[in-house]
């Protein structure tokens, strides 16, 4: 084996990938890699499916155990060690095992920080109060649905047909949950606790759920959670959270107070950057780390990807912090392969996102109208409603179709759209086309597949690029 090593700090998404093609790159060179946990290689974003028990067994998102890195691999996994500093001038990790409280100093050649991104939790007064949960790592996933088991006999259906056993008291009924945060995670935990039948108020302090899409897009996402049976609480801030008997029972906010059982944070992510900070490492965007096209920072030989990283947004040249799984994985690799000494390059990241909303598909691409507007950029917005498949065909579903569209030059900026189906995979169309700088005329002339199954002759997509068309036409 070769005497060369690289280290990764962090094993899920970008830091297993970077370590990976390290290996594809110098089978003979060492690789190890530094997780805090148990687990590695697994998908936080199938969490709100394994809590609504849709996903019965939590072994089915964990992609790679620490075992198999090691024997098909070649990568030593070091589970259950923390790092607690890096050392630049003698190129040295130190880390600890958390089960033996042994600490040691581990030389690199090559080192990669991949620590990810740590929910957002605000200082509010009563934080600490049992069953406050946020949504980021398996065990955060596991330790909700044991509670709502606990709490609930399950059975899958939502209305007084099912039953209730409270095993904290002697009264029957359902539990209460109050969701803080209306972006993706909380419309899918919407759907995740109204499965196991929970009562649900979610607080969004912005005027729209899902953050900054536009308004064509949210109202249809606020009508259907509503029709769902979740309380939709707009414009509203979270103050503080009163308990009885060391749990939490009230949340406290402007508008009024809300009995809860449990609360659910999920307001964002922030990037885990102490380890990077103490080092020397600078950070950029979103206060994570700076990272240049090849995922160098400022200190040789150091590596940085996935949520605690930044990227540039290509449809504006600047860097942004967006913590996206797909992101991470695409980051991590070209980092291990650089660290590997290839030279490629990672180019950025267009803010493509879908999700899934009781029965509707939602999805986005590019700058939203109020990111746009924040940017300075003179812009006009256009909306369509189409179908997802031809009239003639029975089965086909309205689709909304948003185009966000630059004044000056007819350049697609971003793209948004919801649906019953037919959503995820256009979307990828329109990132595409954000890719490659297209214009609306651009957009409206590309050759889309078309059979009544699947498409209408002129798909959503096109028809959205020809009204947008004729409203720049109209603005220039």
């Amino acid at each position: 084996m070769s005497h060369e090593r690289l280290v990764v700090v962090g094993g899920v998404a970008a830091g297993m990938s970077a370590a990976s093609s390290f290996k594809r790159l110098k089978p003979d060179a060492e690789a190890i890699v530094l997780q805090n946990d148990y687990f590695i290689s697994y998908g936080a974003c199938s969490l709100p499916y394994y809590i609504s028990d849709d996903v019965k067994d939590i072994g089915r998102l964990i992609s790679l155990s620490p075992e198999v890195a090691t024997k098909e691999r070649g990568i030593t996994v070091l589970t259950r060690h923390e790092a607690l500093s890096i050392d630049p001038s003698n190129k040295t990790v130190a880390a600890v095992n958390l089960d033996s409280s042994e600490e040691k100093a581990i030389p690199y050649d090559h080192l990669v920080i991949a620590t990810g991104g740590l929910p957002v939790r605000p200082p509010f007064p009563g934080i600490d109060l049992s069953h406050i949960f946020t949504l980021r790592t398996l065990h955060d996933g596991v330790e909700i649905k044991r509670f709502i088991d606990q709490w609930t006999s399950f059975e899958p259906c939502i209305g007084p047909q099912c039953v209730y056993v409270n095993p904290f008291g002697t009264e029957r009924r359902p539990m209460r949950a109050c969701i803080v945060g209306g972006g993706s995670i909380g419309m899918e935990m919407c759907e995740s606790l109204r499965k196991r039948g929970v009562e649900v108020t979610l607080f969004e302090k912005m005027d729209r759920v899902l953050g900054t899409m536009d308004t064509s897009i949210t109202d249809i996402v606020e009508e259907r959670i509503t029709a769902e049976g979740v309380n939709l609480m707009k414009g509203v801030s979270v103050q503080s959270f009163e308990g009885d008997n060391g749990a939490v029972a009230r949340v406290v906010t402007d508008k009024g107070t809300f009995d809860a059982d449990m609360v659910l944070l999920v307001i964002g992510a922030r990037p885990n950057t102490r380890i990077a900070v103490d080092a020397g490492i600078e950070l950029g965007a979103g206060a994570a780390i700076k990272v240049d096209n090849h995922l160098r920072t400022n200190i040789p030989d150091i590596y940085a990807a996935g949520d605690c990283a930044e990227a540039t947004q290509m449809v504006t040249g600047k860097k942004v912090y967006i913590p996206l799984g797909a992101t991470a994985n695409k980051q991590g690799r070209i980092a291990g392969e650089n660290a590997a000494g290839m030279n490629n390059v990672f180019e950025g990241v267009v803010g493509t996102a879908v999700t899934k909303i009781f029965d509707l598909e939602v999805a986005r691409t590019g700058l939203s109208p109020l990111e746009a507007q924040r940017e300075g950029i003179d812009h006009f917005v256009s909306t369509i409603k189409g179908r997802s498949r031809s009239s003639a065909y029975p089965e086909g579903k309205p689709i909304t179709v948003t185009y966000i569209v630059e004044k000056r030059s007819g350049r697609l900026l971003g793209a948004q759209m919801t649906g019953n189906e037919g959503v995820a995979h256009r979307i990828d169309t329109l990132a595409t086309a954000l890719y490659s700088r297209m214009t609306l005329d651009d957009v409206a002339r590309l050759d889309l597949a078309y059979a009544p199954p699947f498409a209408t002759v002129w798909d959503p997509i096109l028809v959205a690029a020809n009204v947008a068309l004729k409203r720049l036409q109209k603005e220039m």
